[in-house]
C-alpha cells in the first residue's frame, strides 16, 4: 500500500475538513515519502507540504516555501482547529527558524511517485486508484477501501467499499457523487452500480 497522510483544515471555529492524500514528498531526506505537496500559501505553486514528521500517518507540520525556491523555509503546527498558526522550528534540523533569528538550511525535499492507476474489478472498464485500504480488525484482509481518480496527479477518493462481515468481500459502497467529501448514496453488493469502481 502506498503511504497516505491525513491532514485537516479549519477556520478556527472548531469545524474542520479532513483530507487524505498519497505521500509524494520526502522532506527529511531519508528516501521515504513523508509529506504531501500542495499550495498552502495561495501563491499558485505546489511547493508547500503537509508533513508527517513522526510517521504516524497524520501531518503534524506544514512546511511553507515563501521565497519560491523549491525548498521549505517556514514551519507551523496546528493546535487542533486546522489553522496551522503555531510557528515551529524545522523538524528535520531542530534549529531555529529564520524568522526568529537563526538561519535554517532547507531540508532535502524530494518527490516520490504517486500510485499508478489500477483497473477496477474484472469486467470493468473504469480505471481508478485505491486511495487507501485498511484492515480494521487485524485479520489480514482489507475491511475498507477508498477508491477514486487522479486529479492533477493527486488521488481523490469518491467511493468507500466496506466488508461488513469479514469474509474478504466488500458488501457495501458509499459514494460521494458531488465531490463535497460526504457520502450521497449507498449500495449493497447486489446493486448494478456496486462494481462501477
Amino acid at each position: 500500500m502506498d503511504p497516505t497522510i491525513d491532514y485537516l483544515f479549519g477556520t478556527g471555529d472548531g469545524h474542520t475538513t479532513s483530507w487524505t492524500s498519497v505521500a509524494d514528498a520526502d522532506l527529511d531526506g531519508d528516501g521515504t515519502a513523508d509529506a504531501v505537496w500542495l499550495d498552502f500559501d495561495g501563491d499558485g505553486r505546489r511547493d508547500d507540504a503537509m508533513w508527517d514528521t513522526d510517521g504516524d500517518g497524520t501531518a503534524d507540520v506544514v512546511a511553507l516555501d515563501r521565497d519560491d525556491d523549491g525548498r521549505p523555509d517556514e514551519h507551523y503546527r496546528d493546535s487542533g482547529v486546522g489553522v496551522w498558526g503555531e510557528r515551529t522550528t524545522d523538524p528535520s534540523r531542530g534549529e531555529e527558524s529564520s524568522e526568529s533569528g537563526g538561519v535554517v538550511p532547507p531540508p532535502r525535499a524530494g518527490r516520490v511517485d504517486a500510485p499508478a492507476p489500477r483497473p477496477g474489478p474484472p469486467g470493468s472498464t473504469d480505471v481508478s486508484v485505491a486511495v487507501r485500504t485498511e484492515d480494521l480488525d487485524g485479520d489480514g484482509t482489507t475491511d475498507i477501501e477508498m477508491r477514486g481518480d487522479l486529479r492533477a496527479g493527486i488521488p481523490v477518493a469518491h467511493r468507500l467499499y466496506v466488508d461488513d462481515d469479514g469474509d474478504g468481500r466488500f458488501d457495501h459502497v458509499l459514494i460521494d457523487e458531488n465531490d463535497d467529501g460526504r457520502a450521497d448514496v449507498s449500495f449493497d453488493s447486489r446493486s448494478p452500480r456496486f462494481d462501477r469502481r
